[in-house]
């Protein structure tokens, strides 16, 4: 069997500034500390953010519109002091950026503005028109920029008065060549923490993958790893390899569920129209989101050439 280029250091991840979006709901509560666990290892400052959509101001007479919105503002500001009062905040920089209008343009100037390197947010586990958060911030953060986002969902066995710890990582891949920079992530997380590697890969038709049911999950993942010109593993971090059958949300939850994972790392494809399609989570990352015992991390990949 063909031999792999041996191990390669991979860059570690920096992550200067980390935008945490909240509507002060319970799944936003559970990622916070997710947000400050990350800030702390990484040295990063931490951007909270509340954006008062136009629906919840869209009824207010004209003469009174101006002090409507200064009182929500306050209000929000009190909600989210309190919330860094937490002690998972103590020696974290942050800022608090409070605005009104259309989330989307919002976020994504947010992003942009503040060099943003990772979206943290909660997910309500919505399908559909219901999605993450309210409609008009899902749809900010699935559009805002190309960085990774952390999502937590309803289901996520957190505390928010717990502190993060990650010690077992599934990496879910298909192995192709716009899933390399999800991969970097995965191992370099890995890396940083310490953690426990599972590198998976969910055979949907078995036809299309014979050599999936005749090979070892770790030659046969070495082999797909070879063929994408993909690298195998950094100085460090020793995978282990899974390979599974069936529906993948299902297969990726029941392997998470089963060997207490901690944190889903999945790659997104990119897209050549960032202004009309989602940047971040695609379908799959949003269904684990909703189901995942722990945090997903969505990566995306560079658009693909046109």
């Amino acid at each position: 069997m063909p031999q792999l280029p041996g191990p390669t250091e991979y860059h570690p991840i920096r992550l200067k500034k980390i935008l945490f979006a909240t509507d002060f709901s319970h799944t936003s509560a559970m990622a916070l500390p997710c947000a400050a666990a990350f800030a702390r290892r990484f040295g990063s400052s931490i951007c909270v953010t509340h954006i008062i959509p136009p629906e919840a101001f869209a009824h207010i007479p004209p003469d009174q519109l101006e002090a409507t919105l200064r009182k929500m503002k306050e209000d929000a500001k009190q909600q989210i002091t309190a919330l860094l009062a937490s002690s998972h905040f103590s020696d974290i920089p942050f800022q608090i950026i409070l605005d009104h209008g259309e989330v989307m343009p919002m976020i994504s100037g947010l992003v942009e503005k503040h060099n943003i390197d990772l979206i943290v947010a909660g997910s309500h586990g919505r399908h559909g028109v219901q999605k993450l958060l309210s409609p008009s911030v899902e749809e900010a953060i699935a559009r805002a920029a190309a960085c990774p986002a952390l999502l937590i969902g309803p289901e996520a066995a957190i505390e928010p008065e717990a502190e993060v710890h990650l010690s077992r990582i599934l990496y879910a891949t298909n192995f192709s060549r716009q899933s390399r920079r999800a991969m970097d992530y995965a191992y370099a997380l890995a890396k940083a923490y310490e953690a426990e590697l599972l590198v998976m890969h969910v055979a949907e038709n078995i036809l299309k993958e014979p050599l999936a049911n005749r090979m070892t999950a770790g030659e046969f993942s070495r082999m797909r790893l070879l063929e994408s010109d993909l690298l195998e593993n950094a100085r460090g971090v020793e995978p282990e390899f899974l390979v599974a059958f069936g529906m993948p949300e299902e297969r990726i939850l029941q392997t998470a569920k089963q060997r207490g994972i901690q944190l889903i790392v999945v790659g997104v494809p990119g897209s050549t129209h960032p202004g009309l399609s989602s940047h971040l989570p695609g379908p799959l990352a949003w269904d684990l989101a909703a189901h995942s015992p722990c945090p997903v991390l969505a990566i995306r990949s560079a658009a693909p050439q046109k």
